[in-house]
């Protein structure tokens, strides 16, 4: 009688201990992300568009956004499903992200996670010859936008005591010297992705970063079937936007929970020890 009153009140001692950590369960893979919601930032193409149907593969809603209202209605019909839903929102115009986290809310009643794919390059890179207006606009979309971006979606998810996961996509440019206004963008993501993983951990909201190498998409013209030789890396091929999403999908689920500020490279080495 005496050993089961101790058991009894060790139980209880171990239930009123404020720092019980429960042993994380690793979930089917493929059904890694039942239950979240998704706003994937630039999820009509590209790298975005392979991270949204990876998504919704593993049991995610997803939330697509892009600028353009007439693609994105095609891109839902090609999903045809029920947990893919769009909206219009615009990197350039962060004075509406907070209109656009209550619109995201709305659709699916929470958000979880906040990927931010969206950006653009430089259409000059010479140095010497790139204007304070196109420089604006691409630190305007890939660095400002990214900012008030996550300040918009981490707010809503600090504040509804949301224990969610911010992801950005950056660019294995931003570990490379830079002279761009798109390599000092993704320089500039790379920082943030360290410091918004400080100030947003205490809320439980966690942030890390992806850097790819060239990626096979239609931004460098090269489409599905493609011959994916290049150049760019010592493997001689074109990261596949798949690929970048399996590891968006890693870092985005309870598996990812201690990778945290991290920018992870995804790009055969450049940026890491191939520095060009």
């Amino acid at each position: 009688m005496g050993k089961t009153v101790k058991t009894v009140k060790k139980i209880i001692s171990l239930l009123k201990t404020k720092n019980v950590v429960t042993i994380p369960q690793i979930v089917d893979e493929n059904k890694i992300l039942n239950g979240k919601t998704a706003v994937i930032v630039g999820g009509t193409g590209g790298i975005g568009h392979a991270i949204a149907k990876d998504f919704l593969e593993s049991g995610c809603k997803v939330i697509i956004t892009g600028t353009n209202q007439k693609k994105m209605a095609a891109i839902l019909d090609k999903f045809e499903d029920v947990n893919v839903k769009g909206m219009v929102l615009d990197l350039g115009k962060p004075g509406s992200f907070n209109d656009k986290v209550e619109e995201a809310v709305s659709l699916f009643g929470r958000v979880d996670i906040l990927v931010n794919s969206g950006g653009v390059h430089s259409e000059n890179i010479d140095y010497w010859k790139m204007s304070e207006a196109e420089y604006d606009r691409i630190m305007d979309i890939n660095l400002k936008g990214a900012f008030f971006l996550c300040q918009a979606f981490g707010k809503y998810m600090r504040d509804n005591a949301i224990k969610g996961h911010i992801l950005l996509i950056s660019s294995s440019r931003g570990s490379e010297p830079a002279y761009s206004p798109y390599g000092l963008s993704k320089w500039g993501l790379n920082g943030m992705t360290q410091g918004l993983a400080k100030l947003l951990l205490p809320h439980g909201i966690i942030v890390n970063a992806i850097a790819p190498g060239s990626t096979a998409t239609p931004l460098l013209g090269i489409k599905e079937g493609d011959n994916l030789y290049c150049d760019e890396n010592g493997m001689e091929r074109y990261i596949v936007p798949d690929e970048v999403a399996a590891y968006a999908r890693m870092l985005v689920s309870d598996m990812g929970n201690v990778v945290i500020g991290e920018t992870i490279h995804v790009s055969a080495g450049r940026g890491v020890f191939d520095i060009r």
